[in-house]
């Protein structure tokens, strides 16, 4: 049974709790180049996956409300932070094979994930790949699709926090920089492939996410066979996080999500 919710917050920036630390971090050779992972806690594997131009420090914001019941696994897509730059193009079935492979590595054989964007769109394509092994989904800002390619940028025409905030997250590799806004993003996934997908889903969206928009991730929404939606009205593309998006949602967001992994086991 589908269920929507549609959560009413007020809008503020900033994350603002005490976060805990990771305990440890390696690189992985993967088909998809050196991938790099950061882990703490203990229980069952949880995988975090950013969005582009992210990097995998940037859920230890959340940290501490996981790693009480999950071993939590955060990992830099390919091309950022400190996995291997990228070619011409990010593909996204390349990287959900990467990240399996990491699994291997580490001697995992299921998962929860919780994906952002472009990491969401990763960990649906796992879930695709191998549907045994994911248990349960989050994805955030994210759908099987994105409507219309983004146009390629210049670092120089980037307004200057943005460009900042590129390299911290890069460690200032400007080649890495460059290839990354330079390639191509390349999803293959279609919406038939959903319908036979039995992976319990809560898909979160700001019903203002001008990458994916609304009716995007209802499609998806719809095609899943064990999908929640929840809706906030107000916010965009950024969500929980402090680039533009809700304190509130971002405080909420973490329980939430381990009420929805407790209610499907």
């Amino acid at each position: 049974m589908k269920n929507i919710v549609i959560c009413l917050l007020f809008l503020s920036l900033g994350l603002g709790a005490q976060a805990a630390d990771w305990e440890s971090s390696a690189t992985v050779t993967t088909s998809a180049g050196e991938l790099h992972y950061r882990m703490a806690g203990s229980g069952k594997p949880l995988v975090l996956l950013h969005g582009y131009t992210g990097y995998s420090h940037q859920w230890q914001a959340f940290l501490s409300e996981f790693v009480d019941d999950y071993k939590v696994i955060a990992i830099d897509l390919p091309g950022h932070g400190q996995s291997s730059k990228l070619g011409a193009s990010f593909i996204v079935a390349d990287a959900a094979t990467g990240v399996w492979e990491v699994m291997d590595h580490l001697g995992v054989k299921q998962i929860h994930g919780v994906g952002y964007s472009a990491g969401g769109m990763t960990l649906l394509q796992m879930a695709l790949l191998q549907p045994s092994r994911v248990q349960a989904m989050v994805l955030a800002s994210s759908a099987y699709s994105v409507p219309g390619a983004a146009p390629r940028e210049l670092f120089e025409t980037l307004p200057q926090g943005y460009q900042q905030d590129l390299l911290r997250n890069h460690g200032g590799d400007m080649d890495k920089i460059r290839a990354m806004l330079g390639a191509s993003f390349l999803a293959e996934m279609n919406i038939e492939s959903l319908r036979d997908l039995k992976t319990p889903t809560l898909l979160l969206s700001g019903d203002r996410d001008e990458s994916f928009p609304l009716p995007v991730v209802v499609e998806t929404y719809a095609a899943l066979p064990d999908a929640r939606l929840w809706i906030v009205p107000g916010i965009g593309h950024a969500l929980f996080w402090p680039w533009g998006g809700s304190a509130d949602l971002a405080r909420q967001f973490p329980p939430d999500v381990l009420r929805f992994f407790r209610e499907i086991e």
